[in-house]
């Protein structure tokens, strides 16, 4: 069995990426930081952009990107005031996509007669029913008076009936006003709540939709995509599981789309007449996508399934809605359990970075650790200019035998903090454990096997499990076929590809939510294992460490 310090040599190519040094670099990076959820970065990679004068049109799309961007990182009243000089233009190609975002900015701040204005203004039809979608999320448990004396006013917003109707329902006694309003919106539908089981299945043929952004900066040409495009590594992964599925007898029909990271070509591509037959939809990642991906899949009972992403919190209310990996919660579940079992102390210290899944961890997992009596020492955003300052104030440095905590939680995928962590630990010999993403396994710079004491234990998710003979297999057929070895992105492929071929199938049946509550926690076919009971993301986060150069579960 191979060594596992030996794997960031061939490792280290997953990430190397050259990055095109031109005037809109750091705008086209802006965008892909919100996909991640690094909405604080991608606002301050825009702001530049905002500038008319400079930049013309295209300062409008950077205060659209900016508003959308301080929205999802709860910042409301920025939201707001970046919007209004947009709302004011009604001429622009996307004052509709404006209005829509107000609208939502208004049903945060609770203020629902001016969100519900904005959509009165909405004339496209697709962006409409996403909006009466958002009315009922947002209005649901409204005040019922409010909503019955504004009936009138917003009878043309499905959602708007939707939720009042639903309102009604739970009255244990309706007024006579009240049942001659419940009687006229009693058969109200909106779109994504029609129906909530999935279609029948007419033959025996397996039918995937891949719904993806391979041109994610831009382009139309899928002919052309670089080579490090993560979306065509992605693919290359998906598609190599296809054809070991086809070998094996399974009949699958997979048809390619490209949203080029576009909403509205993403509804387009929705009419196609293959997802009338489609039984899964692979994608799409990004937020402006997923938003018209998830209200489709549920009006049509098709599953679809990110698969990268961790952040659940716009999908949680859709029942069709899955993360091939694990989501905030079950690595907060994943964490605290390894640390009941494992962790003598009760005091934890947390560090993370800027990205929205690093800080909504952080913030699970201090809610999680309070639950079971643990003491959080230290929550703290950091970088790779105060990590250090990080581990002085716990107490964690060469000589000191006293640290404050017993144990301490990395959350980062930057190299730049991951490097002066692995620094400090080589000075030291006290063994308290240090619990990171397991994506520090692939720095070349931290051999962790030459470590005086084993700190490091890494949290999972969908982590490969290296030194197996089907890891192998897949990486030399790979290489075989392509002539490179596959990235990390089109390890992730391949293993969603045979999870869903071997889940929905002519053998098994196509009721993929029904099949995936009969299996056991699973072993992956290169990945530690994936568990999908009950659930809409990988519950299954075990801790690995390094036990003689191999990584165990513990």
């Amino acid at each position: 069995m191979k060594s596992i310090f030996l794997l960031p040599l061939f490792l280290l190519s997953f990430f190397v990426q050259v990055q095109a040094q031109d005037p809109l670099n750091n705008y086209n990076r802006a965008k892909t930081l919100i996909s991640y959820g690094n909405y604080k970065d991608a606002m301050d990679l825009l702001r530049p952009y905002m500038d008319e004068k400079q930049f013309g049109n295209l300062s409008n799309y950077a205060t659209f990107y900016f508003a959308q961007a301080a929205f999802l990182n709860k910042q409301t009243a920025l939201a707001k005031a970046s919007l209004s000089p947009l709302i004011e233009n009604a001429r622009w190609e996307k004052i509709e996509d404006v209005r829509y975002l107000m609208a939502l900015v208004h049903f945060e701040e609770e203020s629902f007669s001016d969100g519900l204005g904005q959509i009165l203004l909405i004339t496209d039809e697709d962006l409409k029913k996403e909006a009466e979608n958002a009315t009922y999320n947002y209005l649901k448990n409204a005040s019922l008076s409010y909503m019955v004396g504004n009936i009138a006013k917003y009878e043309s917003n499905k959602g708007f009936l939707l939720a009042l109707k639903e309102q009604l329902e739970r009255q244990t006694v309706m007024s006579s006003n009240d049942r001659n309003i419940y009687n006229q919106i009693k058969d109200v539908r909106v779109e994504g709540q029609k129906d909530l089981t999935p279609q029948v299945k007419r033959d025996d043929v397996l039918d995937i939709a891949v719904v993806l952004p391979f041109n994610y900066n831009g382009g139309t040409d899928v002919r052309r995509l670089n080579s490090t495009n993560f979306i065509f590594e992605l693919y290359q992964g998906i598609n190599f599981a296809i054809e070991e599925a086809k070998r094996r007898g399974l009949k699958v029909n997979v048809k390619s789309f490209d949203t080029q990271r576009n909403p509205d070509r993403t509804r387009s591509i929705l009419a196609d007449p293959f997802f009338n037959v489609a039984d899964v939809i692979i994608g799409p990642l990004y937020p402006e996508e997923m938003d018209v991906v998830a209200a489709f899949s549920e009006e049509k009972g098709i599953p679809f399934i990110n698969p990268l992403s961790n952040i659940d919190d716009k999908l949680e209310t859709f029942n069709f809605a899955y993360l091939f990996r694990p989501s905030i919660n079950s690595i907060a579940e994943g964490v605290l359990d390894f640390a009941r079992k494992n962790i003598e102390g009760k005091r934890v210290a947390i560090a993370y970075s800027t990205a929205t899944r690093d800080e909504m961890l952080a913030k699970r997992l201090a809610e999680e650790a309070n639950r079971f009596g643990y003491q959080i020492v230290a929550n703290e955003r950091v970088n790779e200019r105060n990590i250090r300052d990080f581990f002085d104030r716990i107490n964690l440095k060469r000589g000191n035998e006293n640290p404050k905590a017993d144990m301490i939680i990395i959350l980062s995928d930057d190299p730049n903090v991951a490097s002066p962590t692995f620094g400090l630990l080589e000075s030291i010999s006290r063994e308290i454990p240090v619990l990171v993403m397991d994506s520090w396994l692939y720095f070349n710079f931290a051999n962790f096997e030459m470590l005086q004491s084993q700190n490091f234990h890494f949290i999972a998710n969908n982590t490969m499990k290296f030194g197996s003979q089907e890891l192998e297999d897949f990486r030399e057929g790979f290489y075989t076929k392509y002539q490179v070895y596959p990235s990390l992105n089109a390890h992730l492929g391949y293993e969603l590809m045979t999870w869903l071929s071997g889940t929905i199938n002519n053998s098994r049946g196509f009721d993929f939510r029904n099949n995936l509550n009969q299996m056991t926690q699973t072993q992956g076919r290169i990945s530690y294992g994936l568990d999908f009971r009950n659930s809409n993301n990988n519950r299954f986060v075990p801790i690995l460490q390094l036990e003689k150069g191999v990584l165990e579960m513990k």
